[in-house]
């Protein structure tokens, strides 16, 4: 459960002239879990940069000492806690049930904000998948890699579930499947950040991967299956 004083202080700063963002906490929230995921340590500010906007007035706020700033960690933990001992929910945080024809609109700025948090990191993301596909037989590297682009892919339905009417074939049949779509969507981000985990492991033990069995470090990740569900 997030804290709810640190949500109110962050809401409070995004309603300010200090920030040009055109953040909302939900779109926080969801670049706070994508950068997170990132299997490869790369500044704080970079996160705050995008939060803020571009006024230095509101970077400082995040950036130095005070409510504001003590509030973004507060919130960056619980998200992090919560993914370390698989206690992350979408669908318990916006109450998404099986009645729903279309995602909460809090769920939708989430998956905004996770998307923009991708395009942060999406570089290393990319160098991490082209190594794995040059490790020699090792066949898991490009279903890893696809299997994230579904995740994403969901994710930006979510994020313009307007379009994702247009574009699919059977409307109606979607917005019957709201709650699996979110459910995919958690075991989608789950991997993202256990797979994260694997890869910044193995690039910390060794640069040399025939040291290690990449199928022990991948398989759990593996097994997720965001195209299974």
């Amino acid at each position: 459960m997030l804290d709810k004083s640190s949500l109110l202080t962050m809401d409070s700063f995004f309603r300010s002239s200090f920030c040009t963002s055109e953040f909302t906490v939900d779109k926080m929230l969801g670049a706070m879990t994508s950068f997170i995921s990132c299997p490869e340590y790369i500044e704080e500010a970079n996160l705050e940069e995008l939060i803020a906007g571009n006024t230095e007035v509101g970077f400082k706020q995040l950036f130095e000492p005070g409510s504001v700033h003590h509030a973004l960690i507060d919130i960056f933990n619980e998200i992090d806690n919560a993914l370390v001992n698989d206690r992350f929910s979408l669908v318990m945080h916006y109450n998404v049930d099986d009645s729903m024809q279309e995602p909460p609109a809090g769920l939708s700025q989430w998956c905004e904000g996770y998307l923009q948090g991708a395009q942060l990191t999406n570089g290393i993301w990319q160098e991490d998948f082209n190594l794995l596909d040059s490790i020699p037989d090792f066949k898991k590297g490009r279903n890893l890699a696809e299997e994230c682009d579904a995740c994403l892919n969901l994710i930006a339905m979510f994020a313009d579930w307007q379009k994702a009417l247009k574009i699919n074939e059977d409307p109606i049949l979607l917005k019957t499947q709201v709650l699996n779509l979110c459910c995919s969507i958690e075991l989608g981000v789950c991997l993202f950040y256990q797979l994260g985990l694997a890869l910044n492991q193995i690039k910390i033990e060794s640069i040399d991967f025939g040291l290690f069995n990449i199928e022990k470090e991948t398989d759990d990740v593996a097994n997720l299956g965001v195209l299974n569900k």
